[in-house]
């Protein structure tokens, strides 16, 4: 009886331990997450494209600078013309000669109704929309990294409890055998108390189960299973107001920022779509060379100095077509932008509800971990005074396990939810101090 009290403050006691145990050493999440985000090949990926629209940024910007070509060329040319007609010396009035030419020109845009302009501001909100879209990955990766590291630590707990269960049951065999020997117990409860043993050992190999399939998921999300895991503490940057937690996701949410960039760039997009109805205008400097050319002998060198417009009149409704089709792909990402913000609207609330209740919840589930013992402890020793019967006894140590087994499942909950409540405001990375892949850096 003695054993049993002492067993079962030491779970009480471990229980406690899991709840405030992290202060000391709380970097293993954090290393967890550190190594997905290095690791993960959607982050590379997002990087990769981020770094694509900034290329795509500096190729739009080209078209403010001036363009230069230089061509030149050398071949056969066989020439009929009034040059050669004219020529007493050509039998046939055919002249056939080598021909060399080169040329070069300067062309510098001066007025391409805002095209550019328009293309410059496309591809910059592009460039940032990829950008959001590397932190939104990021976020998803450490909340599915510290999922993963929460759910390790929620199998093992729950193994442990398994273990003290089947222990317990053990215990109470090998007291129902005694008594069954001595003339005090019958064999009905013998086998009554064996039975339950075994379910005890079919819940360990269930649990221990679990265990196996929570590691798995571990080492595909994160890697190799670390030596040891610590018991990270809640964080101190959870929001406490729930309008709080609203004001920091409309002002970090990188599903937010995403959806916005995307309007800008579908409004870039539609802008330029007007530049056709206008005409453009360049500058050009050229100069050109030849040499038996059309017939003649001889060099010719020609230099150019040009103002040249271009105003198309008609392309058959392309133009008007192309504005229409832009005008529709903007009211697109509008109402896309509209439905990010319900989304991380119900994403916010919901967390903040499972954080709220989560915690309220966790009290009751500790209250009754301690009833529970409280109950299977005098339930032990009436049951060896007599006056309790053997059913109750196993119905105590069931209740005891389940409510052990609540409170764990309560707590991991809570903390994951912790952790769901910083993803759904966009502040996951920054709470944990993650350390992101360098083309990354900006969602710190």
């Amino acid at each position: 009886m003695a054993t049993t009290a002492v067993r079962g403050l030491s779970v009480a006691v471990a229980l406690a331990t899991l709840q405030i145990s992290g202060n000391a050493n709380a970097g293993s999440l954090v290393e967890s997450v550190n190594l997905a985000l290095a690791s993960n090949p959607e982050i590379a990926i997002r990087t990769s494209e981020a770094s694509a629209r900034r290329d795509e940024v500096r190729q739009a910007e080209a078209g403010y600078l001036p363009r230069v070509d230089l061509s030149a060329g050398i071949g056969f040319e066989d020439s009929r013309n009034a040059t050669t007609l004219n020529d007493s010396d050509l039998k046939d009035k055919h002249a056939q000669r080598t021909r060399r030419e080169g040329a070069i020109t300067l062309r510098q845009m001066l007025f391409d109704g805002l095209r550019t302009k328009s293309a410059i501001s496309q591809q910059a909100a592009r460039h940032a929309s990829a950008k959001a879209d590397v932190c939104f990955i990021s976020e998803d990766i450490a909340l599915q990294a510290a999922q993963a590291y929460i759910n390790v630590l929620r199998a093992r707990r729950l193994v442990e409890n398994g273990r003290v269960n089947l222990d317990n049951h053990e215990r109470v065999v090998e007291k129902v055998r005694k008594k069954a020997k001595s003339g005090l117990g019958s064999d009905a409860d013998l086998v009554q108390a064996q039975g339950r043993l075994v379910l005890a050992q079919a819940n360990l190999i269930s649990l221990e189960a679990a265990q196996g399939d929570a590691e798995a998921v571990y080492r595909k999300t994160v890697g190799n299973l670390p030596d040891s895991f610590d018991h990270p503490t809640s964080p101190s940057t959870v929001p406490g107001d729930l309008d709080v937690a609203m004001e920091t996701a409309a002002g970090n949410h990188p599903g937010l920022k995403l959806a916005a960039a995307d309007v800008e760039a579908a409004e870039a997009l539609y802008k330029s779509s007007k530049s056709a109805y206008y005409p453009t205008f360049t500058a050009e400097l050229g100069a050109t060379w030849g040499k038996d050319q059309e017939g003649s002998k001889g060099t010719i060198n020609d230099t150019t100095a040009m103002l040249r417009m271009n105003y198309n009149l008609y392309n058959g409704g392309a133009d008007k077509a192309r504005k229409s089709q832009t005008a529709n792909l903007l009211n697109e990402a509008i109402e896309v932008k509209n439905r990010t913000h319900r989304q991380v609207d119900e994403e916010v609330r919901l967390a903040w509800v499972a954080v709220t209740f989560g915690q309220n919840r966790l009290d009751a589930l500790a209250a009754h971990v301690r009833s529970a013992e409280r109950t299977r402890d005098y339930y032990n020793q009436q049951f060896d005074l007599g006056t309790r019967t053997l059913l109750d006894l196993l119905d105590s140590q069931n209740e005891f396990f389940t409510a052990q087994s609540a409170y764990t499942n309560g707590q991991n909950d809570l903390m994951y939810n912790q952790y769901r409540l910083l993803r759904s405001t966009g502040s996951l990375l920054s709470s944990l101090n993650a350390r992101l892949p360098n083309q990354a850096a900006h969602c710190m």
